[in-house]
């Protein structure tokens, strides 16, 4: 009998267990503290290099940093909304090349890295961001 009850225990709490919701990629990260962390780190370079830096002429980093911690939160399941411009409407001018998007993915990805995301969190998020590359990437007079 106690064995039986003792299994049902361990049954219960394995059930219980399975039924809990698993947190967002937005809360197992650490939320907009870790985000904002990571584009602050993530701007500074993109800034910085020389093939990127002109892209962002009249943008002021703070809210290139706020924009993007915003958008990413949106999109990782966190409370936030984006409040920014679309992606094409705030892109469509600036003529980035699939080289320069990527540079500014490598940035990213590199800021993630030394603030201590995982493997696999850096692979959500980035998955999360890829879809956006066809509304930011644009060269005039190629459609």
């Amino acid at each position: 009998m106690k064995r039986l009850m003792i299994l049902c225990l361990l049954a219960g709490g394995l059930m219980a267990c399975q039924n809990s919701p698993q947190p967002s990629l937005y809360e197992e990260i650490g939320g907009t503290q870790t985000l904002d962390k990571v584009f602050g780190l993530a701007v500074n370079r993109i800034y910085n290099d020389p093939r990127l830096g002109p892209h962002f002429e009249g943008v002021p980093r703070n809210h290139l940093r706020k924009m993007l911690t915003e958008q990413t939160c949106a999109l990782i399941g966190g409370p936030c909304t984006y409040t920014g411009k679309s992606m094409q409407e705030s892109h469509q001018e600036r003529n980035v090349t699939t080289a320069e998007f990527y540079a500014v993915v490598e940035h990213v990805q590199q800021a993630m890295r030394l603030i201590g995301l995982s493997y696999q969190q850096e692979n959500r998020v980035l998955a999360a961001l890829a879809p956006l590359k066809r509304d930011i990437v644009y060269q005039a007079g190629q459609e």
